[in-house]
């Protein structure tokens, strides 16, 4: 059976509590159109990998195969978001591979199985992939010292909560093509655990996660745009205050000379995916998402490459040939 595997990226609006106050990866995050992960796979006798990313698909592949008493598979990557630049695409690379070689031998596995056999934690990586749309992951429960990233036991977080999003609604990605990639597992570890050797500051993360079960969720919910925009900045601003002690400034500073041309763009709202360096503007309708688009590539004049997406509300998509 050959089987191909296609996975939206995803916006991460923010870890809204790193020194695990209440929860540790306790994040809103939103499946989008592009870019996405692309992968096809077959039974085959044994392990073959081919395509973009070849090492690291194999390690996933590896594990499945050994998880689940497989023989072999033929693994393809087709396609891939900019590594490291906020899309989630690690999680959604180890996923769509787990997925692609269990479906190609007619498995179909639970989704939190798979990614336990795939030794893979996520703050939320995962319901985007699942599901698609709006979802808030619930985070997990950190001892002090305790280690996040590098695990054999991975941490998965709880669904909170998961709406349908506007199909109007529309982000203008922004990612400056010269920036140095986002931190990934190890580094990702040293730099939460530098954040937590400093005192918690408590006053921002209880505000964060304010704005987003009293302004932003109900936002959503009405599908009141430009109350959702006010609450996408305000939380934006908060979480990056909140990571500022090991990003150096409020948003990546890479990113940083992009956040005066968003804020006069004529978005309603503005933020910055994960650790960026990906930022974006949001707006309402896809007429102005262009106008935004238009007036942000006058401006960076080549150096950034800008993007427009909508919400990808169904998740990863499976065909089976």
């Amino acid at each position: 059976m050959r089987v191909r595997i296609s996975a939206p990226a995803r916006l991460h609006l923010g870890d809204l509590d790193p020194f695990a106050l209440g929860r540790f990866g306790y994040a809103p995050v939103l499946a989008i159109t592009e870019p996405r992960t692309i992968v096809e796979a077959e039974d085959a006798e044994r392990l073959e990998v081919d395509g973009l990313e070849v090492e690291e698909a194999k390690i996933y592949a590896q594990r499945v195969l050994e998880a689940f008493n497989l023989k072999g598979a033929k693994v393809t990557v087709k396609d891939t978001p900019p590594r490291h630049s906020g899309f989630g695409s690690t999680t959604q690379l180890c996923l769509a591979v787990g997925r692609a070689v269990t479906k190609a031998h007619d498995l179909d596995v639970p989704l939190l199985e798979l990614v336990i056999a795939l030794r893979r934690t996520s703050t939320g990586g995962l319901y985007p992939f699942q599901f698609g749309g709006f979802a808030v992951a619930g985070g997990f429960e950190v001892k002090p010292g305790e280690r996040v990233w590098l695990r054999d036991e991975p941490l998965i977080p709880p669904l909170i909560f998961r709406s349908h999003f506007p199909d109007d609604w529309r982000f203008v990605l922004v990612r400056p093509l010269v920036a140095p990639k986002s931190p990934d597992k190890e580094k990702e570890e040293e730099a939460f655990s530098a954040l937590r050797a400093g005192k918690a500051p408590a006053e921002l993360i209880h505000k964060g996660y304010f704005i987003l079960a009293v302004k932003l969720l109900p936002a959503l919910l009405e599908r009141n745009a430009e109350a959702f925009g006010i609450a996408l900045t305000e939380l934006q601003v908060t979480v990056g205050r909140i990571y500022q002690p090991v990003q150096e400034h409020i948003f990546n500073p890479a990113s940083q000379w992009l956040i005066p041309i968003l804020n006069r763009s004529g978005a309603l709202g503005i933020g910055q995916s994960s650790w960026g360096p990906t930022v974006y503007a949001f707006t309402d309708s896809p007429e102005a998402a262009q106008s935004i688009a238009e007036k942000v590539e006058a401006e960076t004049r080549g150096r950034a490459e800008v993007t427009l997406v909508g919400a990808d509300n169904s998740g990863a998509r499976v065909e089976v040939f």
